[in-house]
């Protein structure tokens, strides 16, 4: 980052100038609600009714503590993640510490959900305009196209262009569930407390507890900040003009402004914490009323959002269909633009931390949009050729982040936590909290282990 670009300037007081500061939090509510929420989480529930709730809303409010702190590493140190994790000790390839090329290994296979979000962005809008009679080769057209729109968006990879797309979709589909919460109440599926009150006794209930327990590490990878986001969100921080605005360390006033902007920045996290623990909730909550409600079993295929939009179509007729149907269009997209956005972020970051690529803005760029164009044409070629249902990819990549990403950051984030500048490092109880926060995760993973050898109940 070049210092003769930063304009040192205070935090805004006033609440328009803090709602123009935030942004960053709401790229990630973009990735954070997408394939996860839309696709695993209707499929758990379907599985599971409502007893796993609780696992959902601790899955999605957890995360905010470990966010913040990564965060606030950025802020206080300008620092993108490489350059964070490369100031920890430890190994290192050519000064690259070994915690992010071993994460950037992982990562690859988390990317197995681009595919599904791509697959199922076709099926929605083969749904809303057939364009063969034939349904899988309208579904490649469409898969296709898909492809090329989000290639050309992230051609131009600035960030205030991922800023208002984000945006306007995350209203989109935030809207989307409500409403679809709303309609729902108005048929035979309607929820009530009891059931809600049911799915808050932190059970695995009396079925499949191996299932359940295997469910519930899926979502804890799935939902929330998971460990893309988490790794993702220092870029949105600086590229949003943060860490620029607090100055160095040498400068008069430093530490004031570098409070000011952690308060911003925490309130960015509070709002993309909300945003995605609503949303996931309401589609947790549809899914469990409709599909498990009535014995039907989980949605599946190239037409599953088809399926989750039945809960509305067979009370209130084919136009409330277009209501669940652009939210989830809207979901998956932010989702698949924001993630692949930041692979060529990550891929940059690694490569110049090896020193095999410069680090001139227009080298940055150029990295960025062949690590993206790749990732694309990958997740296209897999999507026609492999054959396989959305769910599944989604489901496999954001078992893998729970395993063993989602834990791996949570350490790391830890030991940069604990070595942030003492002046402006976290408190004791906001210490405990990100400490309980990574053991739950190391937990996960332990209990996952040792599930397999288990009986099924």
């Amino acid at each position: 980052m070049d210092d003769k670009s930063i304009r040192v300037a205070g935090p805004p007081r006033h609440a328009m100038g803090i709602l123009a500061a935030i942004g960053p939090g709401i790229i990630v509510t973009g990735s954070v609600i997408g394939s996860g929420e839309l696709i695993n989480t209707p499929v758990q529930a379907a599985k599971f009714g409502f007893i796993l709730l609780w696992a959902v809303i601790i899955s999605c409010v957890i995360k905010c503590f470990l966010q913040i702190e990564i965060g606030r590493h950025a802020v206080v140190h300008r620092r993108t993640p490489f350059q964070a994790l490369n100031a920890l000790p430890g190994w290192k390839l050519r000064g690259t510490s070994w915690i992010g090329i071993i994460y950037m290994i992982g990562s690859v296979l988390t990317a197995a959900t681009l595919v599904g979000m791509m697959r199922a962005s076709a099926g929605i809008m083969h749904n809303l305009m057939a364009l063969s009679t034939s349904t899988a080769t309208s579904l490649n057209i469409w898969t296709v196209l898909v492809f090329l729109i989000a290639w050309a968006f992230l051609w131009r990879g600035t960030y205030a262009d991922l800023e208002k797309l984000i945006g306007i979709l995350v209203a989109t589909f935030s809207l989307s569930v409500i409403v679809g919460l709303f309609l729902l109440q108005g048929t035979e599926n309607a929820i009530t407390w009891q059931q809600i009150r049911s799915g808050m006794t932190f059970s695995l209930g009396d079925g499949d507890r191996r299932a359940a327990a295997i469910a519930v590490v899926s979502l804890m990878g799935a939902l929330g900040a998971t460990a893309n986001e988490l790794f993702m969100y220092p870029y949105w921080l600086l590229e949003k003009g943060y860490a620029r605005q607090v100055g160095s360390p040498d400068d008069e006033g430093w530490v004031e402004r570098a409070r000011g902007w952690i308060r911003i920045m925490q309130l960015d996290v509070t709002a993309c914490t909300l945003l995605a623990t609503l949303a996931t909730v309401g589609y947790f909550l549809l899914g469990a009323a409709v599909f498990h409600g009535r014995g039907s079993g989980a949605p599946t295929g190239d037409h599953i959002v088809e399926q989750l939009s039945a809960m509305y179509t067979e009370s209130y007729g084919d136009w409330s269909k277009w209501v669940f149907q652009l939210g989830a269009l809207g979901t998956l997209f932010s989702t698949l633009i924001v993630a692949t956005a930041a692979f060529g972020r990550m891929w940059s970051d690694m490569l110049i931390s090896l020193g095999l690529v410069g680090d001139s803005p227009s080298t940055q760029l150029k990295t960025q949009r062949t690590v993206v164009s790749i990732y694309l044409l990958l997740s296209l070629l897999i999507a026609i050729l492999a054959g396989q249902p959305p769910e599944a990819p989604v489901i496999f990549g954001q078992f893998v982040a729970g395993m063993f990403c989602t834990p791996l950051m949570a350490i790391a984030i830890c030991a940069m936590a604990f070595r942030t500048d003492r002046r402006l490092r976290m408190s004791g109880a906001t210490a405990f909290f990100l400490v309980t926060t990574s053991l739950i995760f190391v937990g996960c993973v332990a209990a996952n282990m040792i599930i397999p050898f288990l009986g099924k109940n």
